[in-house]
């Protein structure tokens, strides 16, 4: 019994101190009834250690509350307006998607609003061949050439895949000999679960792209691409 007495004086103090904070969070109006009690209690201050008032550390932690709340509504207010910007950039894309009369007005379109707008480095469209699109453009490939066909395997999921920058070879084969400097990617399947080519960004940025990103608007992006190319398949 007597080894146990130093942990019973533990419990017993810990046991206090929640009643007194039970008391307190039941009784609001306490300090009202007994307003000298906060001039009598001192705190540690959380910067320089000084002593201070129970009133003055409850304002600093309201000031805390207040800045942090702040912070978090600038956060907000400012992810809203990148994302109104990003939708009337996706609206512009859709509508060249929409107006491509022949598949050079759609890839024409699409690279053209995909650098001036979107602020990458990197932008490539492979097309498969014998899917239905004719030869004569360097989108178009054969369908035979390795890197093609190993990046469309790990497209098969249908969904955009995000990350840094694969090997040089690769990235040479997709943005060619400038894109050393690249150190990210989003590869988008063009046609789902069963793609017929892709649409590869790449950027200097080494958190443009990173695998736990949404990926929401680039599969809105790829999609749109698809369906103005589906128009001009043969």
């Amino acid at each position: 019994m007597s080894q146990k007495q130093p942990n019973s004086g533990l419990e017993q103090e810990i046991s206090w101190e929640e009643a007194v904070a039970r008391y307190l969070e039941d009784h609001p109006d306490y300090f009202q009834r007994h307003p000298e009690l906060l001039a009598r209690i001192a705190l540690t201050h959380a910067v320089g250690g000084r002593a201070v008032s129970l009133i003055e550390r409850q304002v600093q932690v309201l000031r805390d509350q207040s800045r942090n709340l702040q912070r978090q509504l600038r956060d907000l207010v400012g992810n809203a307006r990148d994302n109104d910007a990003l939708a009337d950039r996706l609206d512009r894309f859709a509508l060249a998607m929409i107006d491509g009369r022949a598949l050079d007005d759609v890839l024409d379109g699409a690279l053209d609003l995909l650098r001036e707008e979107f602020r990458l480095d990197g932008i490539r469209i492979l097309l498969r061949a014998r899917d239905g699109f004719a030869a004569g453009r360097a989108e178009v490939v054969s369908g035979d050439e390795p890197p093609f066909e190993e990046l469309l395997r790990k497209l098969g999921s249908g969904k955009p895949l995000c990350g840094e920058a694969p090997e040089a070879s690769v990235l040479r084969y997709l943005f060619g000999e400038p894109a050393t400097d690249i150190k990210t990617c989003a590869l988008i399947p063009l046609g789902g679960a069963s793609p017929y080519g892709l649409l590869a960004l790449g950027s200097r940025d080494p958190y443009r792209f990173h695998a736990g990103m949404g990926t929401v608007y680039l599969t809105r992006l790829g999609e749109l691409l698809a369906h103005g190319l589906a128009r001009h398949r043969h």
